[in-house]
């Protein structure tokens, strides 16, 4: 393999270049912890950016966690910016006291804190560089690939994401060396990477020196399958975006559609319904747990972050638990049609006694549509459930509160506010999904009856 100084100076351009990654005359916030990486970063980008006219911004943390050598880290910084004339940040952070109150691990919350930095010090249309290497996605590809990812998981790191672009994803922390060397950049070295306390550390010291002695281009190798997989990625997920907004229904999302996807396509129609509306990590096991409840047409479940997915009628209904309950809603209800908030449409139908009879004679349970007409008013209002409410279904000798009607019907909770029904003069006579009330129910001596059916809109 080349990894001559031009070479790898040029791989580097390739990479800026080919995913647009450093826009002329941007400013750019390069986190610098001083070690090989980031000073390989930082040294390229000074030579880069005077011919580009970008502007370098450098932040460096100081998480708390090493002590004397955390402080000469941050004086070795110091004085490379100063030498280097680079405007330097420096935030110093207690990460062990953070993670503790946060219920976070160390890596986690020093990730969090990190990148929370450089977005403090971003201006509109800043981009944030960091020294992750091809190296790096590698460790990442094997440390998913245990955890049983996908397509998505076993792609790396991304080159670009959001306004964080990685200028060195696509060298080798070999090449990475070879360029400090070259150039006699002196680095410091973080001694914690050196210990197999964490995950990657063991994926990185153990591992992969094993995976080089079957393949001496690993890393290439790794380069080359992401690069596949990424493609394959970007096509699914475009069918994936076209098939939710085919999909979307008002509150929810149409099961008929999703039940036809293939499940490739469903997967992740699933995980970008979710990840649109709530900021969670997503496992295999939720999504596939969702899938299936699609599949069989109903059911619940509660998953990460509290939200909660459930399957009735034709639609998928995702939600947070933690979500304000639905406000209280009315409206008058109009002679033909009437638009519900939800984007629902309520038809009112009047029948002849022959189309009742026809209605009738194929399918009973339309007699949950059904209604005296004549029990419907000027004044009859269409409204969702109400604290206190009470009803007295057709012919079943009883009055029943709606919590109780709805326990027994085991109405998922989440979905009684959106049930519509009838109000006459303070008196509920009709419900979805239930049928009229004893007052307004269809009986032998009913001379004008009326179907009432929802409509998606």
């Amino acid at each position: 393999m080349n990894d001559s100084p031009l070479n790898i100076e040029n791989k580097i351009e390739r990479a800026i270049v080919s995913y647009d990654m450093l826009p002329q005359g941007c400013t750019v916030v390069v986190g610098l912890s001083g070690g090989a990486d980031s000073l390989t970063l930082a040294h390229f980008l000074l030579k880069y950016g005077s011919s580009h006219h970008i502007r370098i911004i450098a932040a460096h943390i100081n998480h708390g966690l090493r002590g004397d050598e955390a402080e000469e880290d941050e004086r070795f910084v110091t004085k490379w910016c100063a030498e280097n004339n680079v405007e330097l940040k420096v935030l110093h952070a207690d990460v062990r006291a953070l993670a503790a109150e946060k219920s976070e691990g160390l890596e986690e919350c020093g990730r969090n804190v990190r990148y929370a930095f450089f977005r403090s010090l971003c201006t509109e249309n800043a981009k944030i560089a960091t020294a992750h290497t091809l190296s790096d996605s590698a460790e990442t590809v094997l440390l998913n690939l245990t955890k049983g990812a996908g397509t998505r998981g076993l792609r790396g790191i991304p080159p670009v994401r959001g306004n964080i672009v990685r200028p060195l994803i696509e060298i080798t922390r070999a090449e990475v060396e070879n360029y400090c060397a070259y150039y006699g950049l002196r680095y410091v070295t973080d001694s914690t990477n050196l210990t197999q306390e964490y995950q990657r550390n063991k994926i990185r010291l153990s591992v992969i020196p094993v995976l080089r002695e079957i393949n001496p281009a690993f890393e290439s190798a790794v380069l080359s399958m992401t690069s596949r997989l990424s493609e394959d990625e970007d096509y699914l997920s475009t069918l994936a975006q076209d098939a939710l907004i085919n999909a979307a229904c008002p509150n929810g999302y149409r099961l008929s559609v999703l039940k036809s996807l293939p499940g490739a396509v469903l997967t992740r129609v699933i995980a970008l319904a979710i990840t649109r509306g709530f900021k969670v990590r997503l496992e295999s096991g939720h999504i596939t747990a969702i899938a299936n409840m699609i599949h069989a047409g109903t059911g619940s479940a509660t998953i990460v972050g509290g939200i909660q997915c459930t399957a009735q009628g034709n639609t998928l209904f995702i939600r947070s638990k933690k979500q304000e309950a639905d406000k209280s809603w009315s409206v008058p209800l109009n002679p033909c049609d009437t638009r519900l908030p939800d984007g629902r449409i309520l038809v009112i139908t009047k029948l002849t006694k022959k189309e009742l009879e026809n209605r009738c004679k194929f399918n009973n349970l339309l007699f949950n549509n059904l209604i005296n007409y004549d029990t419907i008013f000027n004044t009859t209002s269409v409204r969702n459930r109400r604290d206190g409410d009470f009803f007295q279904p057709a012919g079943r000798g009883v009055t029943k509160s709606l919590k109780k009607l709805f326990n027994e019907a085991r109405l998922e909770p989440l979905l009684r506010s959106n049930v519509a029904m009838l109000e006459n003069s303070g008196e509920i006579i009709w419900i979805e999904g239930f049928g009229a009330s004893q007052e307004a129910c269809v009986t032998k001596d009913t001379h004008n009856v009326a179907e009432i059916n929802i409509k998606e809109s």
